[in-house]
C-alpha cells in the first residue's frame, strides 16, 4: 500500500510539471512584428556555368496576429532604395493551431527580378514573376516541446526539451516570364517530407536558446508551356533548413533573433541542378493582451459550432 501511495504521488509530481512546464496563451491576443533579410532567388547551376537571378529587395516586414486556434501573418517587402529597379514582394498565411497539429497555408507572390552576376550589364527581368499556394502540416510527438513558443509565440515553453516535428509539405508554384512578346509559364506541383529536430534550452526563467535542423526530400512535377509547346517533367528536391534561435519570453511579450541557413536543390539531370543557397536574420516582438469582445465572441461561436 506504501509503495502503491508512492508511485500515485510520484506520478502527481510528473503531471504536474509536465503541465507547467507549457503556459498556454491562448485566451489572449498576440500581435507579432517581424523583420528579416530574406530574400527571392534563384541560383541555376549547369556544369561550371551558373546565372544568379534575384528579387530587388533587402528585408521583408511581416504582421501577425494569433488567438486561440487562428493565426494570420501578413507580409510585404519594400524595394531597394539603391536601385531604379523594383520588385514586388508580398504573401499571406493562415495558420490553425489543433493540440499536437500545426497546419499552414500560405499565398506568395514576387514579380521584378535581376542578373547581378554579369559586371558589364545589368540583365532586367521586370515581367519574371513568381506564385505559389503552399501547405505545411506539422505534428510535434514530445508534449514536454513547444514549436508555438517559437514561431507563433502563443506558448511559453518554460522548460529544457526537444521533439521530432515531422512536416509533410505540398503547394502549387507558378513561374512566368515574357521574352521577345512570348509567354513562358512553368507550372509545377511540389510535395516532400521533412523530419525536422528541434532542440529548446531554457534558463533563467525568461530566457531561451533553440535550434533545429530540417532536411526535406520530395518530388516536383513539372508542366512547362511555351507558346504550344508543352513538356512534362518529375524531378527529385532536396532541401536543408537548420535555425538558430534565442529570445526572452514573459506573459506579456516576446523578443527574439533567429538565423536561418537553407538549401534547396532540384535534380534536372546527370550534370544538372537547380540550387538555392542562402542565408538570412530575423528580429521579431510580440505582445499579449486581452481580446475585444467581438472578437472573442466571434471565435468562441466558432469554436462552438465546429466542436473545438
Amino acid at each position: 500500500m506504501r509503495l502503491l501511495l508512492l508511485l500515485l504521488t510520484l506520478g502527481v509530481i510528473h503531471v504536474g510539471f509536465s503541465q507547467n512546464s507549457i503556459i498556454s496563451f491562448r485566451e489572449k491576443l498576440l500581435v507579432k512584428s517581424n523583420i528579416n533579410t530574406q530574400n527571392e532567388s534563384f541560383s541555376i547551376q549547369d556544369n561550371d556555368q551558373s546565372v544568379l537571378v534575384n528579387a530587388n529587395n533587402t528585408y521583408r516586414l511581416e504582421v501577425a496576429a494569433n488567438y486561440k486556434f487562428l493565426g494570420l501573418k501578413v507580409g510585404f517587402s519594400p524595394s531597394s532604395k539603391d536601385s531604379d529597379f523594383k520588385s514586388k514582394f508580398l504573401n499571406y498565411q493562415l495558420n490553425i493551431f489543433l493540440d499536437q497539429w500545426i497546419q499552414s497555408v500560405e499565398y506568395r507572390k514576387v514579380q521584378g527580378f535581376y542578373q547581378d552576376n554579369n559586371l558589364n550589364a545589368l540583365a532586367q527581368f521586370p515581367q519574371l514573376k513568381t506564385t505559389s499556394w503552399t501547405g505545411t502540416t506539422s505534428y510535434i510527438l514530445n508534449n514536454n516541446f513547444s514549436l508555438k513558443h517559437l514561431l507563433h509565440l502563443t506558448e511559453w515553453q518554460r522548460e529544457t526539451a526537444g521533439s521530432f516535428v515531422p512536416s509533410l509539405n505540398y503547394g502549387f508554384n507558378r513561374l512566368s516570364n515574357t521574352i521577345n512578346n512570348q509567354k513562358i509559364a512553368e507550372n509545377s506541383f511540389d510535395i516532400s517530407i521533412a523530419p525536422a529536430y528541434y532542440y529548446t534550452w531554457a534558463f533563467k526563467d525568461h530566457w531561451f536558446i533553440s535550434s533545429s535542423i530540417s532536411p526535406a526530400l520530395g518530388l516536383r512535377f513539372s508542366n512547362e508551356k511555351t507558346n504550344d509547346t508543352t513538356n512534362k517533367n518529375t524531378f527529385v528536391t532536396r532541401a536543408l533548413d537548420i535555425t538558430f534561435q534565442f529570445g526572452y519570453t514573459s506573459e506579456t511579450i516576446s523578443a527574439g533573433a533567429s538565423f536561418n541557413f537553407d538549401s534547396n536543390a532540384i535534380n534536372k539531370k546527370n550534370t544538372q541542378s537547380m540550387v538555392n543557397d542562402k542565408s538570412y536574420a530575423s528580429l521579431y516582438f510580440g505582445y499579449r493582451f486581452n481580446p475585444p469582445k467581438f472578437l472573442k465572441q466571434t471565435v468562441e461561436t466558432i469554436e462552438n459550432k465546429i466542436g473545438l
